[in-house]
């Protein structure tokens, strides 16, 4: 396997990565998966959560 080709495998993969992520809530473009998005706000990375208060019990 040339170097192009791996790289065009592990271009793929990551991609496969990512729209499964996307697929079942989650966000590809942080690598989390649904139930790790914040708690209070559920959202990811992305996004800033200073103003966020996590939910009583978690």
């Amino acid at each position: 396997m040339s170097r192009e080709q791996r790289e065009k495998a592990i271009a793929r993969a990551s991609f496969l990565d990512d729209l499964e992520l996307e697929l079942t809530g989650g966000c590809g473009l942080c690598g989390l998966e649904a139930d790790w998005m914040c708690a209070a706000c559920g959202l990811c990375n992305c996004h800033r959560h200073d103003h966020c208060k996590r939910p009583a019990g978690q």
